[in-house]
């Protein structure tokens, strides 16, 4: 499972879930951005979160901004019940 962070072509942020194939937050600023991963608790990740969201900034491809608009209509999709590795455990979308 990974997370793409990139901008909206309304300045705002979309987050890409590489695991469902879509978005799963769209429309958020910087803080809700780092809100959702400090609850996720992925505290290693938010300098590269940052770093997404200044210096390597991914635009929304068009097709994309196609499946945002489409999300706005229907709802963000959620991810789920996400396995941790071998262990059986998993994390619950709760977002």
């Amino acid at each position: 499972m990974a997370w793409r962070i990139e901008k909206q072509a309304n300045g705002k942020f979309a987050i890409w879930s590489t695991r469902i194939d879509d978005y799963i937050v769209i429309d958020a600023d910087e803080a809700e951005i780092e809100r959702i991963y400090k609850e996720k608790g992925i505290k290693v990740y938010l300098a590269s979160a940052r770093a997404q969201m200044t210096t390597r900034v991914h635009p929304v491809p068009a097709e994309g901004e196609d499946k945002i608009a489409s999300s706005r209509l229907r709802g963000t999709p959620k991810e789920g019940s996400v396995p941790i590795g071998v262990t059986g455990f998993t994390l619950d979308d709760e977002c």
